[in-house]
């Protein structure tokens, strides 16, 4: 959700025609004013650093799949049918 502002931020800023107006950006709970341009060029630092973020989350998120399912394998084995690992839908 915070990748899909930026990226609405950057295409709002985009259409501005002025190039002289400021832009307020947030940085905590501050507003400070920029040209155009340094805002676009901070929305593209936001945006990238997001993304990097993203991408570490993910590979933790298939590392630890690979973990569980290793583990899952193991409990099967060693207990059967007698137990349940599957993950209910409700």
């Amino acid at each position: 959700k915070s990748l899909q502002n930026l990226e609405d931020a950057s295409d709002d800023l985009m259409m501005f025609d002025d190039d002289s107006l400021l832009v307020p950006y947030q940085i905590g709970d501050v507003f400070i004013s920029h040209s155009q341009e340094e805002t676009q060029e901070m929305l593209e630092t936001a945006k990238e650093l997001l993304k990097e973020e993203i991408k570490g989350l993910e590979s933790r998120v298939s590392s630890i799949q690979e973990v569980l399912a290793d583990l899952k394998v193991q409990l099967y084995a060693k207990f059967g049918n007698n137990i349940n690992l599957e993950a209910d839908d409700s």
